[in-house]
């Protein structure tokens, strides 16, 4: 009896591990399961579950080959909280990665979407060419309400980033802006120094005069040739007006924490 029980036991235990073994193999390279915590986050239902699952799997590629991470949130609303200070806490709460981690959050109530970045990711998708870079990917998109597109159009431009600073070993720069930027300073530059040559000229002019302003009336006359024999000032009136100076005390500084970011509206 009790050789049987055991026969009975051991061919039970060998039918149940190779049904979990074989199940295992089943799985796919890349699942997007309900226990994985999603990429995508949509509180507005703007996309759709198939939507979701295509925009998952594609941010775990690229994460997976330039070993960052990325997150995408549509919300209703950020409740009275500044949306880069949202953005912020979204990008804290993601898990940290070797090159860094970046987050778009995408607020309906006022059509405001901001992304943000960590200190590490903001060495290769710079504040100045790679977030404006980002901008003109997804905010036609936005305007046209195709918030997928926006959406894949967002991941995509990170993965182009990533892959020119591998390929560069340096961060994307505008060409075009940064030339925009040099003609900018240089026309300012002319301009202070067409300002300076006329300042200089004026104080040379000056200095070859040998004509004074003199510092009272007598000074004019010669000395000795007239004497004062009344001496008083007579006051008239006077105007005071006072300006109460505004205090802008307690305003947002408007830069991200801890990070670098950028965003708009739409």
């Amino acid at each position: 009896m009790i050789k049987k029980f055991f026969g009975l036991f051991t061919l039970f235990f060998f039918v149940i591990t190779f049904s979990v073994a074989n199940a295992a193999t089943q799985l796919p390279d890349n699942p997007v399961t309900s226990k994985q915590v999603s990429a995508v986050s949509d509180n507005c239902g703007l996309l759709s579950a198939a939507d979701i699952n295509s925009l998952n799997q594609k941010i775990q590629r690229v994460e997976q080959a330039h070993k960052v991470k990325i997150a995408i949130s549509f919300v209703k609303s950020t409740n009275g909280q500044d949306i880069i200070t949202a953005s912020d806490n979204m990008r804290n709460k993601l898990p940290s990665a070797p090159n860094g981690k970046i987050v778009l959050l995408v607020s309906m109530d006022n059509h405001r979407y901001e992304m943000a970045t960590d200190n590490t990711m903001m060495r290769i998708i710079t504040t100045e060419d790679g977030i404006p870079y980002l901008k003109k990917q997804i905010e036609p998109a936005l305007h046209s309400r195709n918030y997928v597109g926006a959406c894949n159009n967002f991941v995509d431009g990170v993965d182009s980033m990533m892959a020119y600073y591998e390929t560069n070993h340096t961060s994307y720069v505008d060409a075009e802006a940064a030339e925009e930027d040099f003609l900018l300073r240089a026309g300012a530059s002319v301009v202070l120094a067409i300002i300076a040559f006329f300042c200089i000229r004026s104080y040379l002019i000056r200095k070859m005069s040998n004509i004074r302003h003199a510092a009272e009336a007598t000074d004019y006359l010669e000395r000795n040739s007239v004497k004062l024999t009344d001496n008083r000032d007579m006051f008239l009136f006077q105007n005071i007006s006072r300006t109460k100076k505004s205090s802008n005390r307690g305003g947002s500084s408007g830069g991200h924490s801890g990070g670098g970011g950028g965003g708009g509206s739409f």
